[in-house]
Protein backbone atom coordinates (compact mmCIF):
# COMPACT_ATOMS: atom_id res chain seq x y z
CA UNK A 1 0.00 0.00 0.00
CA UNK A 2 2.77 2.42 0.94
CA UNK A 3 4.67 1.70 -2.28
CA UNK A 4 1.58 2.48 -4.30
CA UNK A 5 1.16 5.79 -2.46
CA UNK A 6 4.81 6.69 -3.10
CA UNK A 7 4.48 5.82 -6.78
CA UNK A 8 1.35 7.96 -7.08
CA UNK A 9 3.03 10.89 -5.34
CA UNK A 10 6.09 10.58 -7.58
CA UNK A 11 3.96 10.51 -10.70
CA UNK A 12 1.98 13.55 -9.54
CA UNK A 13 5.20 15.52 -8.85
CA UNK A 14 6.80 14.69 -12.18
CA UNK A 15 3.83 16.11 -14.05
CA UNK A 16 3.86 19.33 -12.05
CA UNK A 17 7.53 19.94 -12.85
CA UNK A 18 6.82 19.74 -16.56
CA UNK A 19 3.77 21.96 -16.14
CA UNK A 20 5.85 24.60 -14.32
CA UNK A 21 8.44 24.56 -17.10
CA UNK A 22 5.79 24.95 -19.78
CA UNK A 23 4.06 27.73 -17.86
CA UNK A 24 7.36 29.60 -17.50
CA UNK A 25 8.00 29.30 -21.26
CA UNK A 26 4.46 30.42 -22.10
CA UNK A 27 4.68 33.47 -19.82
CA UNK A 28 7.12 35.17 -22.18
CA UNK A 29 9.53 35.93 -19.35
CA UNK A 30 13.15 35.92 -20.60
CA UNK A 31 15.63 33.30 -19.40
CA UNK A 32 18.18 34.25 -16.78
CA UNK A 33 21.35 35.62 -18.45
CA UNK A 34 24.60 33.62 -18.40
CA UNK A 35 27.47 34.56 -16.12
CA UNK A 36 30.96 35.43 -17.33
CA UNK A 37 32.13 31.89 -16.60
CA UNK A 38 29.32 30.37 -18.69
CA UNK A 39 30.14 32.66 -21.61
CA UNK A 40 33.81 31.65 -21.32
CA UNK A 41 32.88 27.98 -21.16
CA UNK A 42 30.59 28.12 -24.19
CA UNK A 43 33.19 29.99 -26.26
CA UNK A 44 35.99 27.54 -25.39
CA UNK A 45 34.07 24.26 -25.07
CA UNK A 46 35.63 22.66 -28.18
CA UNK A 47 39.16 23.36 -26.95
CA UNK A 48 38.32 21.83 -23.57
CA UNK A 49 36.84 18.75 -25.25
CA UNK A 50 40.08 18.25 -27.20
CA UNK A 51 42.18 18.79 -24.08
CA UNK A 52 40.10 16.37 -22.02
CA UNK A 53 39.58 13.83 -24.78
CA UNK A 54 35.97 13.59 -23.66
CA UNK A 55 32.68 15.39 -24.20
CA UNK A 56 31.35 14.60 -20.72
CA UNK A 57 30.24 17.81 -18.97
CA UNK A 58 31.80 17.01 -15.56
CA UNK A 59 35.22 16.46 -17.11
CA UNK A 60 35.00 19.62 -19.20
CA UNK A 61 33.75 21.76 -16.33
CA UNK A 62 36.66 20.72 -14.11
CA UNK A 63 39.19 21.81 -16.73
CA UNK A 64 37.28 25.01 -17.50
CA UNK A 65 36.98 25.85 -13.80
CA UNK A 66 40.73 25.47 -13.26
CA UNK A 67 41.46 27.65 -16.27
CA UNK A 68 38.91 30.28 -15.19
CA UNK A 69 40.40 30.49 -11.70
CA UNK A 70 43.92 30.86 -13.07
CA UNK A 71 42.94 33.69 -15.46
CA UNK A 72 43.82 37.28 -14.56
CA UNK A 73 41.12 39.92 -14.13
CA UNK A 74 42.12 41.48 -17.46
CA UNK A 75 41.55 38.16 -19.24
CA UNK A 76 38.16 37.71 -17.56
CA UNK A 77 36.99 41.26 -18.24
CA UNK A 78 35.51 40.73 -21.75
CA UNK A 79 33.37 37.84 -20.53
CA UNK A 80 32.26 39.69 -17.42
CA UNK A 81 31.39 42.78 -19.49
CA UNK A 82 29.22 40.66 -21.80
CA UNK A 83 27.53 39.12 -18.76
CA UNK A 84 26.90 42.58 -17.26
CA UNK A 85 25.24 43.76 -20.49
CA UNK A 86 23.06 40.66 -20.62
CA UNK A 87 22.10 41.11 -16.96
CA UNK A 88 21.14 44.75 -17.55
CA UNK A 89 18.90 43.77 -20.47
CA UNK A 90 17.36 40.99 -18.39
CA UNK A 91 16.55 43.38 -15.54
CA UNK A 92 14.90 45.83 -17.95
CA UNK A 93 12.50 43.13 -19.15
Amino acid sequence: KRRAEKADAKQANSGSKKAKKEARAASGQPKKPPTGYWLYLSENREAFEKEAGSKKPPVISVIAGKNWKSMSDAQRKPFEDQAAKAKAEYQKA
